[in-house]
């Protein structure tokens, strides 16, 4: 009897082959020696990349540890190295009349020498920047070609550069917004999933970020083993959906260790977050509460805490820090503000101090060794109450006490140099030689690969002007949890990242922050290698336009809907449900703008401000040109570039809605109910092509922060019945 072929057998079978076939094609092939550090989990990262870029182009390729580089090579080479290596300092120097200078922290210079035949260098004044320079190098072979010179020098503009994720970590283990959120759901699997995590960190280095911030109500008890508390620790992984990993937390521990050291050979710095109080897994074991009315000066639950913050620090030798939050369960947070009694502030801030503070304390004076950093958000809370409860850490000199603002409340994509920061915050901070981060709430694209690397550069200098005490950046949302697509109906979008799926607004915000000054034909080289077959410059001046309706739009209404739970832009809803014109005639423009506001247009009390209407005027312009080019290309569904296509006329259907809606309201305002009603009729075509396009491409959701969205269709009858309200307001029987 014959053997039996197996898929397997027959999947070896095809793998050799084609290593054969490889092996033959590339007989004749120059051949590229790669050196590099092997010990540095950074610099070997980026050489693969540069080295798969290299088979790409034809090359065989051979790697090398850096110790075997050599003076009597004449083949051509990549070099990628720290600046500290004498060696590579000393051959670079005979082929090379200066050498690199003054790399710092995350810097890089490249170098290309040709006599003894082509040689790309990297050298990094870090891991990181050797890192960086070697993606760089990759890029650039990958547009120009290996025989092209690459000279370049680079630093960051912005050294700490993150995402904010909110994580659930299991169904008794939660984070912030509603618990039945979709995004949450669909979560919690890839949570506990190291090929997410890996895959997470690879891109994301590429991108150029290097901080992580992971945000969860109560992570102790799905992280670490307490002596005293045995019986807080969640046993196993539940999930929203009810299914269950079977998981104990010794292997949780070993988990995330494996995640934070991952993390760390990609560059990044791991911190956590919490909001208070919570004891999720411990909530009446040993006399521990979370009830907001006791909570915070309940001792036993006080003790627990403390425990847990030096439980964590022992725990994780990499996790870089912990960030706190006062007041989003905590009994000063009760009730409308003027009504909350003193003592329950002061009650809530000794808490954190006490617990978070103390707890840190007691681990960083046993470890005088170990840096780390506390960060104290400036959410509802005190500086003076910091400075006086939290005397244990300030004195430390290995903890770094950070704090941290949320720089645009909830939406980042309307004014470019948000003024929500005053001299209360700014003040202390230079008077005792502080820093505080950026909080950069994107509560606005879940949805859209948005694109306008101008915003993102005015942003971005905004930012880097604020002088010594900017701290660095974390950027996301409460609204939508980030893990591994779902939304997308395509094929092509299925199971891939959603940092993947969102490529180009990810990848803006950490090139353009780690050097503002790149340049539009980096970004023009991306798509042509990813969209081979597109009009490059099209392409990119389509993305460009249609992306800067919406953060306009953003700008005139976010000083009144500045919360995420006010407004999310992509469905025009609130927590409440669809927001009407009546509710946008009654916004004011963010703080700092110089926009007037509707009802302001409406009153012809501009005042030397630009109007709402010339306002709409812009959103249009951009979205009518973005759309003219966006009709000349010839795409196919379900393809990479049909979904980027796509993407850019549903943006602009959205933002010709939105400047239709504005018009509509100043007219209102003004009482033009006619106008108003021919205004938002036009406003309803453009929703329905809106509307279409998106359930064309994505489902609805359950919602963490606004009002739900069972399908792109939901608000239809909505957008119509305005206009159909203001037909019947318009009519000649009703007015006379």
């Amino acid at each position: 009897m014959p053997p039996l072929i197996t898929r397997t057998k027959i999947k070896r079978w095809l793998a050799s082959a084609a290593t054969a076939l490889a092996i033959q094609f590339n007989a004749s092939a120059e051949t590229v020696g790669v050196y590099f550090e092997e010990s540095s989990g950074q610099i070997a990262f980026a050489a693969s990349d540069v080295e798969s870029v290299l088979r790409s182009k034809g090359f065989a390729v051979q790697t090398f540890d850096i110790a075997r580089l050599s003076a009597n090579e004449t083949d051509k080479r990549v070099v990628l190295s720290l600046a500290t290596n004498a060696k590579v300092r000393t051959l670079l120097s005979a082929e090379l009349a200066a050498l690199p200078q003054d790399l710092g922290e995350q810097s890089y210079s490249l170098r290309t020498t040709t006599e003894n035949g082509i040689t790309h260098w990297v050298l990094g004044g870090d891991a990181n920047g050797a890192m960086y320079g070697a993606l760089q190098l990759a890029e650039n072979i990958l547009a120009d070609g290996f025989d092209r010179t690459f000279d370049a020098q680079e630093s960051p503009a912005i050294l700490k550069r993150g995402i904010k994720l909110n994580l659930p970590f299991d169904r008794e283990s939660g984070t912030y917004g509603k618990v039945t959120a979709t995004s949450k759901v669909k979560a919690i699997p890839n949570v506990w999933d190291m090929t997410f995590w890996t895959d997470w960190f690879d891109t994301m280095a590429r991108y150029r970020y290097n901080v992580i911030t992971i945000w969860s109500n109560h992570p102790f008890t799905s992280m670490i083993r307490m002596r005293e508390y045995p019986d807080v620790a969640i046993q196993d992984v539940t999930g929203l959906d009810g299914n269950t990993k079977k998981m104990s937390i010794d292997e949780k521990i070993a988990f995330w260790k494996a995640v934070m050291t991952y993390a760390k050979s990609r560059g990044f710095e791991f911190y956590l977050f919490n909001w208070n109080i919570f004891t999720d897994g411990a909530s009446g074991k040993y006399g521990i509460t979370d009830e907001q009315a006791i909570a915070a000066t309940n001792q036993a639950t006080i003790d627990y805490m403390r425990e847990c913050m030096t439980t964590l620090w022992e725990t994780y030798p990499d996790l870089a820090g912990f960030g706190i939050t006062q007041g989003e369960h905590m009994s000063w947070h009760r009730g409308p503000r003027h009504l909350r009694p003193q003592q329950n502030q002061i009650n809530d801030a000794l808490f954190l101090a006490n617990t978070y503070g103390l707890g840190t304390a007691d681990y960083a004076k046993l470890h005088p060794e170990r840096e780390l950093t506390f960060i104290h958000r400036w959410h509802l809370a005190d500086f003076n109450d910091m400075k006086a409860n939290f005397a244990a850490l300030f004195e430390l000199a290995n903890v770094t006490f950070d704090l941290s603002f949320k720089y645009s409340l909830a939406h980042m994509y309307s004014i470019p140099n948000p003024q929500r920061m005053n001299s209360n915050h700014i003040d202390p901070l230079r008077e005792h030689n502080l820093q505080s981060w950026l909080n950069i709430r994107n509560d606005d694209f879940y949805y859209h690969n948005w694109g306008d690397p101008d915003f993102v550069r005015a942003y971005v200098e905004g930012m880097i002007n604020k002088g010594d005490w900017f701290a660095g950046f974390y950027m996301g949302g409460d609204g939508y949890t980030p893990t591994r697509a779902f939304l997308a109906k395509s094929d092509v979008m299925q199971g891939i990242l959603d940092v993947q799926r969102q490529w180009y607004m990810y990848m803006l915000w950490a090139r353009l922050s780690y050097n503002p000054n790149t340049t539009d034909q980096t970004f023009k080289n991306m798509l042509s290698s990813r969209f081979p077959n597109a009009p490059t410059e099209e392409l990119f001046e389509a993305w460009r336009l249609a992306s800067k309706g919406l953060p306009l739009v953003g700008e005139l209404i976010t000083g009144t809907l500045g919360r995420d739970n006010q407004w999310w832009p992509e469905a025009c809803q609130s927590n409440e449900g669809f927001l009407t014109i009546e509710d946008f005639g009654n916004a004011e423009p963010n703080r700092g703008s110089n926009l007037a506001s509707i009802a302001e247009t409406a009153a012809n009390q501009i005042e030397g401000k630009k109007s709402a209407r010339e306002v709409a005027d812009d959103i249009e312009s951009y979205a009518k040109q973005a759309l003219a080019i966006s009709e000349t290309m010839s795409t196919w569904p379900n393809t990479d570039l049909g979904i980027a296509v796509q993407n850019i006329k549903s943006m602009s259907y959205l933002t010709r809605y939105y400047a239709y809606k504005i018009r509509g309201s100043i007219e209102l305002k003004a009482n033009r109910t006619r106008n108003a009603l021919d205004f938002m009729e036009k406003a309803h075509q453009w929703w329905m092509l809106y509307s279409s396009a998106m359930h064309q491409s994505y489902t609805g959701m359950e919602m963490a922060r606004t009002a739900d969205l069972a399908d792109w269709h939901a608000h239809d009858h909505l957008v119509r019945k305005e206009f159909t309200d203001l037909a019947e307001q318009a009519s000649p029987d009703r007015n006379h």
